[in-house]
């Protein structure tokens, strides 16, 4: 029955008969019931329960953050608003000066590595001309690309190693395979071997089983005179 959820509002009598009620009784009754909700539905003033749940719920929560904001407002009623907002500007002015300054560090280490692997494919005649070298390399800014290759690099290098002021830093091999240490000279030629000449003494200069001091040309001593 639609109006099954009224009948709670009647009393009965001793003898469990349903004691009759005025319209004043029974609507005040309804408005004593605080879990009965009536309203006219030809005047648009129904809403279905999930809905004014749902609403109820949402108002709620407005209400929560109104008075949220309200205590904070209040709480910032005693404190600078302009220094927090200072605050608020160098704490991100230091955020991005540190980001930057990281990614700069990394940067740095990873070209500083690349030259180190660049520069292990050469060999220098010292310590004094590596530096000089790396230097030289540096100042040109070579681009350096995702598998760590500096571009035009090799070039470069190249034309170091025909430059008057800079072929002595390398060691380079000529064509015989002898190693060139950046001053001109070279080893001796393979299969060359150290020749001696022929001692006053006679002795063989090939060395062999000949004492060499046989030939010394020492007269015999005399013993000395005992008293």
């Amino acid at each position: 029955m639609a109006y099954e959820f009224l009948r709670k509002l009647f009393k009965k009598d001793e003898n469990g008969a349903v004691i009759p009620m005025t319209y004043e009784e029974l609507e005040a009754a309804i408005d004593a019931d605080k879990g009965i909700k009536i309203a006219d539905l030809s005047g648009g003033g129904y809403v279905a329960k999930d809905k004014f749940d749902a609403k109820e719920t949402e108002l709620k929560g407005i209400r929560k953050q109104l008075d949220d904001a309200n205590t904070q407002i209040k709480s910032f009623e005693d404190q600078d608003v302009d220094g927090i907002k200072q605050k608020v500007a160098d704490w991100e002015k230091k955020y991005n000066t540190d980001t930057q300054a990281l990614k700069d560090q990394m940067a740095a280490q990873n070209r500083s590595h690349a030259e180190d692997m660049f520069l292990a494919g050469y060999k220098f005649t010292s310590k004094a001309a590596r530096k000089g070298v790396l230097d030289e390399l540096r100042s040109k800014q070579f681009q350096l690309d995702e598998k760590g290759t500096f571009l035009g690099a090799k070039e470069f290098m190249s034309s170091l190693m025909e430059d008057e002021d800079y072929k002595g830093a390398f060691v380079t091999e000529n064509p015989s395979g002898d190693t060139n240490q950046g001053n001109g000279g070279t080893n001796p030629p393979e299969g060359t071997k150290p020749r001696f000449s022929t001692g006053t003494n006679g002795g063989n200069p090939q060395g062999g089983d000949t004492n060499p001091f046989l030939h010394m040309g020492f007269t015999h001593l005399r013993e000395p005179k005992k008293d």
